[in-house]
């Protein structure tokens, strides 16, 4: 999900952070290799009852998880401890391919607009409530249903109607909306099947369902307790419906999960799940290097201290994730391209990432990052330099651009043109460490033009309207090039805020995303992304390393790409002597 330099939404706390995920590769535009496992231990399994695993993690809303319904989960920490619960039809394996999780199997119709999903028998809630096709039909409906107040609603917006149902109106009081997509477009013809209609084809909507709006939820539940059904969670010794169930939540900084004994498929190793959470990075990395938890977050300030904690292994590679500055393409001066433009070209990301961010995050032009499917490393910048001459400042070619706007614009001064209001968030040191080398390149490139930065705390919104630049990130929501590119800089996306507006962009975005051969889809993607680079879009300047320090105890633990432990990891992890 995305996010502003002035919030937190799904990707600001691997910003925060700068932590790192196991690579993946790609060879040319293929799909990516599995990312790399710690090596196995020699040492003995513990006996199963000591299989209890302590992470140190970070909880997006001050120490705790922000919510652990799926149909409202935008951050990737909630959505990895949701994930133990809940069961979704398709997952992410560990090469980060779709696969079928509740799902047994699944047939895609040869229009591309009818998906049927067969699902496991056996499976139920761990109150012994079975879990079938009418629990999907029900989940699925009512992350859409405009009473439940989804702002995650959109990753089911191919289901033929969706859009329009989740857009309509609430009824004053009303819990449920009495408009239904069942039996329409959501269809349980029999407790095993489960049939999804496509308004129109779409390539990447599987990966689009692993994301936990489509995950099952306890109707029983939520219709007993309401907008609090998920503070019931613990009740009881416990529920769940999916590896694990939640035994404790305290809101106190503690999140505990035991192995459900009802799973029905390869039932994990680990016994139980003690999560510790923090609100503060710096605390829960000194509990780590004191001897607490099996995993810990080390700050970017002492990656070194952290390659040489005894008894630990260090972890750092690309996150499927990218850093960037959004400049409005309604206001002056960022309504001309040659301005944003020369603004990116006067950039010098090297410096930015090594100096500033440590070396945790990876210099990039990129909108889609190292190891999504359809990186290009021949991506070139507004002036066609390409690999890491891209990554340095081309000083010339920026102050060509924005002299002939200034000479057109301003009287040939820069100091008469629009002033340019950089938003910084000022809880965020990072971040406001960035702008501050920002601003110094800029003012070193285009003497006098007035760069301000202007501590705020607005929303995601107001600032994309009340600012010339913000700072936001994105990291993925499922593995596939159009949630960089066509969720984000489409004209009439939610997400596009900013007014970007290429209509050849939305012309490739529309024919890729309706085509099920990736191998087709990615050159367009790839066209799609270069016109983004040569208007400017966008900025993008770094992709964040997601970086962890694990007990060597642990075996087979590991984090994706996508920031998510996958749960076929989940199954095979276990501590040893």
């Amino acid at each position: 999900m995305i996010t502003q330099a002035v919030i937190g939404r799904r990707g600001a706390w691997w910003t925060a952070l700068l932590t790192a995920t196991l690579a993946i590769l790609l060879s040319g535009c293929g799909l990516p290799f599995p990312f790399p496992q710690p090596t196995p231990n020699p040492h003995p399994k513990l006996p199963g009852a000591q299989q209890i695993f302590r992470p140190l993690d970070i909880g997006p809303n001050a120490g705790d998880p922000a919510t652990l319904d799926p149909a409202l989960i935008n951050f990737g920490m909630d959505y990895n401890w949701a994930q133990l619960i809940f069961p979704a039809l398709v997952t992410l394996d560990d090469h980060q391919q779709v696969v079928d999780w509740a799902a047994e199997r699944h047939e895609v119709s040869a229009d591309g607009l009818t998906y049927t999903f067969h699902l496991h028998t056996g499976m139920h809630w761990s109150d012994g409530t079975p879990i079938t096709a009418e629990t999907f039909a029900y989940s699925i409906n009512r992350t859409l249903d405009p009473c439940t107040g989804s702002d995650v609603a959109s990753y089911l917006y191919n289901i033929k109607g969706a859009a329009e149902f989740n857009n309509g109106r609430c009824p004053d009081g009303a819990k449920v909306n009495a408009t239904t997509l069942i039996d329409q477009s959501i269809v349980a013809p029999d407790p095993l099947t489960l049939k999804l209609t496509l308004g129109a084809p779409a390539g990447y909507f599987l990966a689009s369902l692993t994301y936990p709006s489509s995950w099952a939820t306890p109707k029983a539940l939520i219709e007993h307790y309401a907008d609090r059904w998920t503070e019931h969670l613990a009740d009881n010794g416990g529920f769940g419906g999916n590896l694990f169930n939640l035994t404790k939540w305290d809101h106190q900084g503690h999140l505990d999960f035991e192995r459900n004994d009802r799973f029905w498929g390869k039932k994990p190793l680990l016994k139980e799940i003690h999560y510790t959470l923090y609100n503060d990075p710096g605390h829960a990395w000194a509990a780590y290097k004191e001897g607490e938890g099996d995993v810990g977050y080390p700050l970017a300030t002492e990656l070194e201290i952290a390659k040489g904690v005894k008894g630990s292994t260090f972890h750092q590679v690309p996150q499927l994730a990218s850093s960037y500055l959004t400049p409005s393409w309604r206001q002056a001066p960022f309504d001309d391209v040659r301005v944003r433009q020369a603004f990116s070209l006067a950039l010098d990301r090297q410096a930015i990432a090594h100096d500033i961010l440590k070396d945790a995050s990876l210099p990039t032009i990129h909108f889609m990052p190292e190891g999504l499917p359809g990186y290009n490393a021949d991506l070139a910048d507004a002036a066609g330099r390409k690999g890491k001459d891209a990554l340095t400042p081309d000083l010339d070619s920026a102050r060509k651009l924005a002299l002939a706007y200034a000479n057109e614009k301003c009287n040939g001064i820069y100091a008469q043109c629009a002033p340019v209001v950089f938003a910084v968030s000022p809880n965020r040191p990072t971040t406001a460490f960035v702008a501050q080398t920002m601003q110094q390149q800029w003012q070193y490139a285009f003497p006098g033009w007035s760069i301000e930065l202007s501590s705020s705390r607005c929303g995601y919104q107001t600032c994309t309207q009340a600012f010339r630049l913000t700072n936001a990130s994105w990291s993925a929501d499922y593995p596939d090039p159009q949630d960089f590119i066509s969720l984000l800089w489409t004209t009439g996306s939610s997400y596009n805020r900013y007014s970007a507006n290429i209509s050849q962009v939305d012309q490739l975005c529309a024919q890729a995303d309706s085509m099920s051969d990736l191998s087709a889809r990615i050159p367009l993607y790839q066209q799609a992304e270069q016109l983004l680079v040569t208007q400017g879009a966008a900025i993008p300047y770094a992709q964040p390393l997601q970086t962890y320090v694990m007990r060597s105890r642990v075996v087979g633990w590991s984090i994706a790409p996508t920031n998510v432990t996958p749960l076929a990891v989940w199954q095979t992890t276990y501590l040893t002597r």
